[in-house]
């Protein structure tokens, strides 16, 4: 089934859910020179991509990528590394010469998810989606309880998020990384409200017990929260799983606040079919009941159920899995 996807407006109800729009740290403004925009994950690629979907004709925006993604190949030479070494696990027969042109053309696909995110932000521009798994999303749609998406970064996540949010007039409280650059955290959030119409709030795996508070109390109150789970970053609590054969660590945060909310687990990824054209995937919900179960062995399960929908999904999709740090770190399963 597909489904052609506009951008309504979107009336939201007051609530007190913490704003998490982030202002420059004065100090590291202070200190910033005129170089750091320019950087990789400077703010100066963001608005660059903006000013590209507004006034470039879309016959130029191949080309451009294309070109951006040879050039990132060189100058993103950690972003490089790590996809090297996840595409020596995924693909083990594949040639390291193969593997440079994915990386490529992976760096390409990332800048298409940039650009239809800024298109569908800026010109409202239209998206057909075709829905695998319409059943579990639609349950997802209807429920009137809490529930947790979990995804990846893979495909286009803030995309997803914005237009799961229009299309069902659901509110959803985003999880992410955080961004490296103060500026383009802030250019981040900024855009997420713009095209989800304020529906998409976000918030940072780094900001501690306030964010895991206020998430169980969305959850509590029937809201959707979106967390990606297939890396960990600094203090975020994690445990092993085995994935591709490897030993790998993956965040416990999204299966505890299952647990304590009772609230179901929807894995859903959304990736590019065409130009403008995306399928939502959705998978059997993960339910984190204890069941006479210790939480610690309730997580576990939980996880390993995760992690084989996750490498399923990445299996099939290894092309627009944005996974630009070491995954696989740990040795192979035992």
């Amino acid at each position: 089934m597909s489904a052609s996807v506009n951008h309504p407006p979107t009336s939201l109800p007051a609530e007190s859910y913490r704003e998490t729009t982030r202002e420059p740290d004065p100090e590291s403004a202070s200190g910033r020179r005129w170089w750091h925009d320019f950087a990789v994950h400077g703010i100066f690629w963001r608005k660059f991509v903006d000013w590209a979907a507004r006034n470039l004709p879309a016959a130029c925006h191949p080309l451009l990528i294309w070109t951006s993604a040879v050039l990132f190949f060189f100058i993103a030479s950690p972003a490089r590394k790590a996809v090297l070494q996840n595409l020596r696990i995924i693909l083990p027969r594949s040639s390291r010469l193969l593997n440079y042109s994915r990386v490529i053309r992976i760096f390409a696909n990332f800048g298409w998810a940039l650009a239809d995110a800024a298109i569908y932000k800026l010109l409202k521009a239209r998206f057909r989606c075709e829905l695998e798994g319409q059943n579990w999303l639609e349950k997802l749609a209807r429920s009137q309880s809490g529930a947790v998406v979990l995804t990846a970064h893979m495909g286009n996540y803030d995309l997803a998020a914005a237009l799961f949010a229009e299309k069902f007039n659901r509110q959803i409280h985003m999880v992410r990384a955080p961004e490296p650059d103060a500026l383009s955290a802030q250019h981040v959030d900024l855009s997420l409200q713009q095209s989800s119409s304020g529906a998409v709030r976000v918030g940072y795996s780094n900001s501690g017990t306030a964010l895991a508070f206020d998430l169980l109390c969305a959850l509590r109150d029937g809201k959707i929260i979106s967390i990606q789970g297939d890396r960990v970053i600094a203090n975020v609590a994690r445990a092993p799983v085995s994935f591709f054969g490897r030993e790998v660590l993956l965040p416990t945060g999204p299966f505890v606040l299952s647990i304590v909310s009772e609230t179901p687990i929807y894995p859903l990824f959304m990736v590019r079919t065409g130009y403008r054209q995306y399928k939502i995937i959705a998978r059997e919900p993960i339910h984190c009941s204890r069941k006479g179960r210790s939480r610690d062995e309730q997580v576990s399960e939980a996880m390993r159920i995760w992690a084989r929908v996750l490498e399923e999904n990445v299996r099939m999709h290894w092309q627009q899995w944005y996974a630009f740090v070491p995954i696989f770190e740990a040795g192979p399963t035992n």
